[in-house]
């Protein structure tokens, strides 16, 4: 090879970008990894479910105790036609200033419509590409919910009309909240900060489906499906717990 030529590849060698070794990031991810796999399908949208950007922060929130943690910062550069183009980068970052960048481009072509104001069709487009980034930088995958019996406050919070519940039906639309019923002697009745720990904690479990399929067959063998509603005992919890060991 001709010196000029070993110059060229000592150029191209340089220009390349410095990868960081992120070690203790990637112990603390893989210790998070061990335990969380999975957020919830907590909304429904024109395409079918999908996570909710509220649902996948509540899912990666666990990740702090592993000293990990996010932001999301915007750039913006030009195309090969001097246009402009929006990126929305997630850093993932560890308590020792380990990080790592992830990016995806804003497409400006999905934020036109003559009927909305740019900057709220901009805004839409960031809360997709910040859910999807957020799954991605922790590896968590999108699960079904069992019976969407966790989710049901997408009925609540959906426009698109595909979530609503019927008003008449009161069960459903009790939402993720645990009822106002009494309960009967000899049992007691889980508080709304312990059901939704319960909560929290099932929707990040790989075996979630198996878990609330037995949970089903032993106190509600007759139903269809469970839901929220079915589960507000302590032996409701003490039960499904001895899955989660």
């Amino acid at each position: 090879m001709s010196e000029q030529n070993d110059e060229q590849t000592w150029k191209l060698v340089e220009a390349e970008p410095t990868k960081k070794a992120t070690p203790k990031l990637a112990k603390a991810l893989c210790q998070f990894q061990k335990v969380y796999a999975n957020a919830v399908r907590d909304a429904a949208g024109n395409f079918g479910s999908y996570v909710s950007l509220a649902e996948a922060e509540q899912a990666v929130s666990p990740a702090t105790e592993h000293g990990l943690s996010h932001t999301f910062i915007t750039e913006c550069s030009t195309d090969t036609k001097d246009q402009p183009v929006i990126w929305m980068v997630c850093r993932l970052m560890h308590e020792s200033g380990e990080f790592i960048d992830s990016r995806l481009p804003i497409i400006t072509e999905w934020c036109e419509n003559r009927n909305k104001n740019k900057y709220f069709s901009i805004g839409s487009a960031f809360t997709y590409t910040r859910r999807y980034l957020l799954l991605a930088a922790y590896g968590l995958g999108q699960a079904d919910d069992e019976a969407d019996a966790w989710s049901q406050k997408a009925a609540d919070t959906d426009n698109t009309g595909k979530a609503k519940k019927s008003k008449t039906n009161s069960h459903l639309n009790s939402g993720s909240k645990v009822t106002s019923t009494l309960a009967p002697e000899g049992k007691t009745k889980l508080t709304q900060d312990e059901f939704d720990l319960l909560r929290a904690e099932l929707n990040s479990r790989p075996d979630k489906a198996e878990i609330m399929k037995n949970f089903k067959k032993t106190y509600f063998p007759s139903k269809d499906k469970v839901l929220a509603t079915d589960i507000e005992f302590k032996e409701h919890e003490a039960y499904i717990r001895k899955f989660m060991v």
